[in-house]
């Protein structure tokens, strides 16, 4: 979530908090793939600003490989997807700089792959957040 409120204010361009993107990954054998014709897709919802991508990976390529090569592969994959989309449906966004967003988001991958992912949610302002909402609720409750 760090990363994710560190680039807001260079992305999106009206709500810092919109959620513009939706992505989710499937990995399938391809066999299942093929018996229930499942597909990777991307839709845009105008009405709410977001992007929904599937994106349907086959478990086959990665399933035999080292911990570090599936990584790698698995990056690789999934930033080419994202990029190709994200540049196809740039005009789409109302909030969402994807042009900007691409290389961030190659950056961040990189270091994924290059087991750099430091990522802490309990560092986050997210969470930091939450939790004083929590405080505050245990405070209201304490005075009834």
């Amino acid at each position: 979530m760090i990363w994710q409120e560190e680039i807001s204010n260079q992305v999106q361009r009206i709500d810092k908090h919109h959620i513009s993107l939706a992505i989710v990954l499937r990995l399938f054998r391809r066999e299942d793939i093929k018996k229930n014709s499942l597909k990777s897709y991307a839709r845009y919802i105008q009405k709410k600003d977001i992007l929904n991508i599937d994106q349907m990976l086959a478990l086959d390529e990665y399933i035999e490989l080292s911990e570090n090569e599936m990584r790698c592969q698995l990056c690789d994959a999934v930033f080419n997807r994202l990029e190709e989309i994200l540049i196809k449906y740039k005009e789409r966004f109302q909030n969402l700089d994807s042009i900007v967003l691409v290389p961030l988001l190659r950056e961040r991958i990189l270091r994924i792959k290059n087991q750099e992912f430091t990522d802490n949610y309990f560092k986050s302002k997210s969470f930091t957040d939450a939790k004083r909402v929590e405080e505050i609720k245990k405070l209201i409750d304490c005075t009834k």
